[in-house]
């Protein structure tokens, strides 16, 4: 015999499916031997499956003080409806619970109301409502909660959430604990989108920061959205190196650097392999922030004459150990005005080496 027939042989199931009948309800009784048989197991998790509980079930559930030891409630597609989650908000047994999940049941905004302001939403680091039937209400709910300040990863792939409530969750979210969001499979269109990707940058941003690598973003491909995000967050401007080589960076994203005030302090940028032309170069060159910089990195981009010119005659550049302009396209102009600038007199090495 099996291993899924002996299964199917022991556990008492909830419902029984057959030709043109709907699944049958669990008397109350057996629920309770039910639970109570799948936490001897592991009296901290509590996984049910495709069970018929609905409201009633959840109700009888909610109310075991079996529940006690829970710290991590799964139940997928038991026809729980909001109902089914008032029950659970309302339990006075899941003191414990840190991570919830309650995938394909039927939960609407309703349901959401019932959820953040249950007794144990101050303690959730999961909540998982993967296909259900939550929309921009229920996304702004959970937004505008104040007992989700612990949450890590919040699912809401499979919903009925548009851009209005995915801009209003993400910017909530943006500065608080939350490291992951899901939201694949909503209503989303590309203004939503690019507020999804940039919230998953900020937080690969809060990442590195809290490792101490957010000075080396190489061939992280970034783009311009991704630099306008970091230069949205506070602690940029303790950065001193940035790199940023091959990074889809164009001249929109360095004027965005060359223009931060967040950047006094910066000593050194590597811009290398990106699609820098003239019109970034010459930001750089006349930034009114970037005046402490030792060490630029232009290699393999598309800076002509002009910015060659510009950055000869700027200013800003009396500080320059390394310059870097290899592989561009500056021609003989470019390069004699480089040569003879009477501001880049402290080079250390060639301009168009590879050092």
């Amino acid at each position: 015999m099996n291993k899924l027939l002996k299964t199917l042989l022991y556990l008492p199931l909830l419902f029984i499916v057959t030709a043109g009948s709907s699944p049958v309800m669990m008397e109350a009784q057996d629920v309770e031997k039910y639970i109570r048989k799948k936490l001897r197991r592991n009296p901290h998790v509590l996984k049910i499956n495709q069970k018929a509980l609905g409201a009633e079930g959840a109700t009888v559930i909610a109310q075991s003080p079996h529940l006690k030891t829970v710290k991590t409630l799964v139940i997928y597609k038991s026809m729980l409806g909001d109902e089914g989650v008032r029950a659970f908000a309302n339990s006075p047994y899941l003191k414990h619970l840190e991570s919830l999940h309650l995938e394909n049941n039927e939960v609407s905004d309703t349901g959401i109301g019932y959820l953040v302001n249950s007794e144990f939403a101050q303690r959730l680091k999961v909540i998982n409502l993967y296909r259900n039937r939550v929309s921009d209400a229920g996304a702004k709910a959970l937004a505008d909660s104040p007992n989700l300040n612990n949450l890590v990863i919040l699912n809401l792939t499979f919903n009925q959430i548009g851009d209005a409530g995915a801009l209003y969750l993400l910017e909530k979210f943006e500065h608080k604990s939350l490291r992951r969001i899901e939201l694949s499979y909503n209503r989303l269109t590309e203004p939503g989108k690019k507020a999804l990707a940039r919230f998953r940058l900020i937080q690969k941003f809060n990442s590195l920061n809290s490792r101490g690598q957010l000075e080396n973003l190489e061939k992280n491909f970034i783009g311009d959205q991704g630099v306008l995000a970091l230069l949205d967050l506070p602690y940029v401007s303790k950065v001193k190196r940035l790199n940023l080589n091959e990074n889809n960076l164009t001249d929109a994203g360095v004027i965005a650097l060359a223009n931060s005030p967040k950047l006094a302090s910066l000593e050194s940028l590597e811009l290398a392999g990106n699609n820098i032309s003239d019109r970034g170069a010459i930001a750089l060159a006349r930034s009114s922030t970037l005046k402490n910089l030792k060490e630029l990195d232009l290699n393999f981009n598309k800076i002509g004459n002009e910015g060659a010119l510009n950055i000869a005659q700027s200013d800003n550049f009396v500080k320059l150990e390394s310059l870097k302009l290899g592989q561009n396209k500056i021609g003989t102009e470019g390069a004699k005005a480089l040569q003879e600038s009477k501001t880049l007199t402290n080079l250390v090495h060639p301009i168009f080496g590879f050092y």
